[in-house]
């Protein structure tokens, strides 16, 4: 079967990534709330791609679970005219005269600058959003979203009919709507679609959400026959677990090939054997009925399951090897080194630390056949490990806080880590597309050999593996 590797784009922050390797991979990817807030600079990015390379093509992911989720996960705190606050809220939270206000969804800006005198903060929801929710609900349930979650006895036939008609439309209008106009007349014959268009899909933590997702499988398969559709199997470890036999049934009956994984709760280093072992035997299984398996958040150990029958990979750009629906907010950037051949991601020091523990990468030589040699460790590691911290953990006082009592990772040092991290990972996938099962063992035996410590995963993989 045909092999894939979507990088996925955040933020604008991360296009200098993407212009620089986007090629390499099979296609990018972005949420649709990214999307939306930057609609401009990724149509032109996806534009510029075809021009260039039109087999690297783009896929928008709709990103409905987030509707189902508690709403303080759409919505965030906004500074507005204080004359103003009341109508916004109203005007986006859908509210009509009747309903309240409640008194905490507005509050004073503390430290306020000389700019923001006459404005307060006010609880609501983020534009992308809005946009979304408007896009893809009938309005009865659209006029909800902000203020609670939507849930599965929501929708009836007709409303789940209409939602995934218009996720369909959404993703295949993204952009070409965005040069709907005279002006771009003759430009709008060469605007390119999606690579694959992807069903709504919420999480499935029961059986009653898997019928829930049943029917929007069969809707999409009524609405939606090219060959590029694609269905999201997003589940927690748990059910994977408890219900691996009742899922396979269920996919196996939807016309769809291209299956998106995403299995919430799941991070590849840490799970149990049990849980790995759940993961890998779907994986094979699933390809066994002619279903091609895309891990939607592939952690680290994902490229030795390429040989045992998954299709493709996704990873982001800017974050771990893993991802939960509910997202954590905000922190301050890490620079996170990626151990290749341990396939974990780890901050600097501590990977300085297990480098040393191991014996590992003490000269330049010995750094490049036993961690890495990628072009970034090859540029910045001269003299193996005495190098490390200096050239991937280099870190400064901000420059808005010269008096702060710890220094930062550098733009520098963030840069590094990430292109390493994006090398390191085309370098596993490219090997992992031609290797045999055989080879993808020994491989695994090989990486244990060299390991005294936190070899753990990759000899619970193995052992499930063999």
């Amino acid at each position: 079967m045909e092999k894939f590797f979507f990088l996925r784009i955040g933020s604008n922050t991360e296009k200098q990534y993407v212009r620089k390797m986007g090629s390499l991979f099979s296609g990018l990817m972005v949420r649709a709330n990214y999307f939306e807030s930057a609609s401009g600079m990724l149509s032109a990015l996806f534009l510029r791609f075809d021009s260039l390379n039109p087999s690297i093509g783009f896929i928008i992911d709709p990103v409905t679970y987030v509707f189902s989720l508690d709403s303080e996960y759409i919505r965030s705190w906004q500074k507005i005219n204080k004359n103003k606050a009341e109508e916004k809220l109203r005007q986006d939270l859908h509210l009509d005269a009747s309903e309240n206000i409640p008194s905490v969804w507005q509050r004073e800006i503390q430290n306020p600058t000389k700019r923001q005198k006459n404005k307060i903060e006010v609880y609501n929801i983020m534009r992308a959003y809005r946009k979304l929710a408007d896009f893809y609900f009938v309005p009865n349930l659209a006029n909800v979203v902000g203020k609670r979650a939507l849930s599965k006895d929501d929708f009836d036939d007709t409303s789940l009919t209409s939602l995934v008609n218009r996720v369909i439309d959404y993703q295949e209008k993204a952009i070409s709507s965005r040069y709907n106009t005279e002006k771009y007349s003759d430009f709008k014959a060469i605007v390119p679609r999606p690579l694959m268009i992807l069903a709504p899909y919420f999480l499935i933590t029961s059986q009653d959400d898997l019928e829930f997702m049943k029917k929007i499988w069969n809707e999409f398969d009524s609405q939606y026959t090219k060959d590029d559709g694609a269905i999201v199997l997003h589940c927690t470890i748990n059910f994977l677990e408890d219900h691996h036999q009742v899922i396979l049934e269920t996919i196996s009956n939807v016309n769809k090939k291209n299956v998106f994984l995403w299995i919430n709760g799941f991070d590849e280093e840490s799970a149990s054997s049990t849980q790995l072992g759940a993961y890998v035997k779907f994986v094979g299984n699933a390809t066994s009925n002619n279903k091609r398996i895309i891990n939607l958040y592939a952690g680290g150990l994902s490229p030795f399951l390429l040989p045992f029958g998954l299709s493709g990979m996704v990873n982001n750009i800017g974050y771990g090897l893993q991802r939960d629906a509910e997202p954590v907010k905000g922190g301050i950037p890490t620079a996170q080194f990626y151990i290749p051949k341990l396939h974990i991601r780890k901050q600097v020091l501590t990977t300085y630390d297990l480098l040393v523990r191991n014996d590992l990468g003490e000269t330049a030589d010995n750094f490049y056949e036993n961690v890495c040699s990628c072009p970034i460790c090859k540029e910045g590691i001269h003299n193996g490990l005495s190098d490390f911290i200096l050239f991937y953990g280099e870190a400064d006082y901000p420059k808005n806080d010269p008096e702060s009592p710890r220094k930062y990772p550098t733009s520098q040092a963030l840069k590094r880590c990430i292109f390493h991290f994006l090398f390191s990972r085309l370098k596993e996938y490219k090997w992992a597309t031609k290797a045999t099962p055989q080879e993808a063992i020994d491989l695994l035996n090989a990486e244990i050999a060299l390991w005294r410590t936190n070899k753990d995963h990759l000899q619970r993989l193995k052992e499930i593996l063999v």
